[in-house]
């Protein structure tokens, strides 16, 4: 009976040495992102109608940017960059033969584009793409190009979510809670240096112009940051988002920065993050029933200060299976769209929070 009892006991402990461990494992990390903040979370809780429906032949519009000439631009799930001509009326400018993410014009008027399967890329006059700075699928270092911000002299703060898991990919990035974001400044094409590193899907960003002051989402950790070129110090804004904040814009006319927001936090899901062996148990399981049901996706977006409080709260219905991953102050209205989404919805400026 013994003999029995140690082979049972050492066949179970293989077993799950080599779920934990064996191929195919998931290689968990600890992670312990602060919590949702209530106060901020109650914000969201009057659900708005938009203004407009446009484009619904469009899919996948990632990012939105306003460029130099007033107009407004898209980033497609096809690799083309579209600019809307006026109500409901967009056109082809570009295509990046990729998947363009993040798009940021540059003070000469140059469009740059974050493409997730190219690298930094930049539109010269011809419209041709030069690359910045390559993919790693073309001998480059980026994994996940994902957003950037051009600056007043030109150079590009570029962050790279992950240097684990390309696009496509992000659910990995999230369930094993590897921490491998950089963000980037790049000077000139092939010319970059790393200014962070270490970060949870680090991902949108945008800059003030008269300041300088680079601010940057921090997806899986749910909160913003603000980098100083000049100083190269990075701080917290604002932490304890109630959802994922993926792309942010800065409006230079109210000074406030749209912190998008596709999903809301899974608190089931984060629960594993300080436990990577049960989390990794838990990948088996996933392996084979498939993940449990993820938090809701409504309409999400967030206005900040540049001291980090919350200024406007865009809380719009859960019509489409994602969120948004962009938000714009556009025409008097907010511009939202997202990465797996079909078309471009105008909401409302919602009112000022107390």
């Amino acid at each position: 009976m013994l003999r029995i009892a140690v082979i049972v006991v050492a066949t179970l402990t293989l077993l799950i040495v080599l779920a934990v461990y064996g191929p195919g494992a998931l290689n968990a990390q600890r992670f312990d992102p602060t919590p949702p903040d209530p106060a901020i979370d109650a914000f969201f809780t009057r659900p708005a109608q938009p203004l407009a429906r446009e484009a619904t032949d469009l899919s996948g519009p990632e990012d939105l940017e306003i460029g130099p000439d007033g107009r407004l631009y898209a980033s497609l799930a096809d690799g083309r960059i579209m600019v809307r001509e006026g109500p409901d009326q967009w056109a082809e400018f570009a295509d990046t033969g990729g998947r363009p993410l993040g798009l940021a014009f540059a003070p000469d008027g140059a469009l740059f584009v974050a493409d997730a399967l190219r690298g930094l890329l930049r539109r010269a006059e011809n419209g041709a793409f030069e690359v910045w700075m390559a993919d790693e699928s073309e001998g480059g270092p980026l994994v996940f190009t994902d957003d950037l911000t051009v600056l007043e002299d030109g150079s590009v703060i570029l962050t790279d979510a992950s240097l684990r898991y390309g696009y496509g990919e992000y659910m990995n990035s999230f369930l094993e809670g590897e921490q491998s974001g950089v963000v980037y400044h790049v000077t000139a094409p092939g010319r970059y240096e790393a200014v962070a590193e270490g970060h949870a899907f680090i991902n949108g960003v945008d800059h003030d112009p008269e300041t300088g002051l680079v601010y940057i989402n921090e997806t899986w950790a749910g909160r913003v940051w603000v980098y100083d070129p000049d100083t190269r110090v990075m701080e917290v804004l604002i932490d304890g988002l109630p959802g994922y904040p993926d792309n942010l814009e800065f409006d230079p006319q109210t000074g406030f920065i749209w912190v998008a927001l596709p999903s809301r936090r899974s608190a089931e899901l984060e629960a594993l993050h300080p436990r990577p062996f049960i989390k990794r148990l838990s990948w088996r399981w996933i392996q084979i029933a498939g993940l449990p049901p993820l938090p809701p996706r409504p309409v999400m977006a967030l206005a900040i200060t540049q001291q980090g409080v919350p200024v406007h709260a865009l809380y719009g219905p859960d019509d489409a299976p994602f969120g948004i991953t962009t938000a714009v102050p556009f025409e008097d209205a907010i511009f939202v769209a997202g990465l797996e989404r079909d078309g471009i919805d105008a909401y409302p400026v919602p009112a000022e929070l107390p």
